[in-house]
């Protein structure tokens, strides 16, 4: 069994190797286009082990491989500061290789068909014949079939017990006097719960990144990371349209505090998901400091890719 999107990542190749060549003509090529140049090459490969891949499994994690890649480019390509003639061909090129290949990551994993074996009937066997009771020859139906169906009023019968009446009103007591009877406590209709949000302006959360951590950043199409965000993988996850401030701590002791916005959920529930539960927070405003310590580590670390 080959991977089902086999023919999407050789396209999606195809699209990198041009955006490749194209920051290879000039031969006096600056430090920050050589570091763009070397993760496409990683995405190059990544995407060529995916159109190899002889499983669902195998080639969908070769292409979140070359989706990070392409992400962390993606970032790159932002901070590129000399004049180069190829950035804006592979910065185009790129975003086409994303919306190629974000649908392949998100996609659930093709079931191979059921085997021909496996599609045959279950073997059910035949339905018991239904036994057949005969009896003695009626010689007097008057007197046999009497004797063999209808009950006898010894032992043995039992009478049929009358069905329980529902309990009614009990009747006036002599005298004609009613008892009064206690109209039904109705409670107060409780008060409505005030809005959560409106009590608790922001919810709090640390989010810590590392290297290998399910949390991460993540960015969009434009690539640029203030247009992105950070994905908490957590269990407690707030609604879509949480304002949160979030402490984010990174590697070295390196932690900052940034406003944002649930914008996506994945939900621990949902058994058919492939992904870390988690909530994605999208950044309302970044700072200059927060920018350019997430930049720095993007550099080390590529981020997720998400847009709607």
């Amino acid at each position: 069994m080959s991977y089902s999107g086999a023919s999407t990542a050789r396209q999606a190749r195809e699209n990198l190797s041009k955006a490749l060549a194209a920051l290879q003509e000039d031969p006096n090529i600056p430090p920050d286009v050589l570091a763009v140049a070397q993760n496409i090459a990683q995405a190059v490969g990544a995407l060529f082990e995916a159109e190899r891949a002889s499983s669902e499994p195998d080639g969908k994690a070769s292409v979140k491989s070359a989706l990070g890649f392409v992400s962390q480019t993606l970032a790159l390509l932002q901070e590129v500061r000399g004049q180069h003639a190829g950035v804006g061909t592979a910065t185009e090129a790129i975003a086409q290789t994303l919306s190629m290949l974000f649908p392949l990551s998100t996609q659930p994993s093709r079931v191979p068909p059921p085997s021909a074996q496996s599609q045959q009937p279950a073997y059910a066997p035949p339905p018991a014949a239904v036994p057949v009771v005969t009896g003695s020859p009626i010689t007097d139906a008057n007197t046999t079939m009497r004797d063999e169906v209808a009950p006898s009023h010894g032992a043995g019968f039992t009478a049929p017990i009358p069905a329980q009446q529902p309990p009614a009103a009990q009747a006036p007591a002599q005298g004609g006097f009613t008892p009064p009877v206690a109209a039904p406590r109705t409670s107060a209709p409780a008060p409505a719960e005030p809005s959560y949000r409106g009590d608790v302006p922001r919810e709090s959360l640390e989010v810590n990144i590392g290297a290998t951590t399910e949390s991460n950043f993540y960015v969009g199409f434009s690539g640029e990371i203030a247009e992105g965000g950070v994905f908490a993988a957590t269990y407690n996850i707030f609604p879509r349209g949480t304002k949160v401030r979030a402490l984010i701590t990174l590697p070295g002791n390196f932690e900052h505090t940034i406003l944002g916005t649930v914008r996506f959920v994945r939900d621990p529930m949902d058994m058919m998901s492939e992904s870390e539960p988690g909530m994605g927070i999208q950044f309302e405003s970044l700072d200059h400091e927060a920018r350019e310590l997430i930049l720095r580590f993007i550099r080390k670390r590529p981020p997720m890719f998400y847009d709607e």
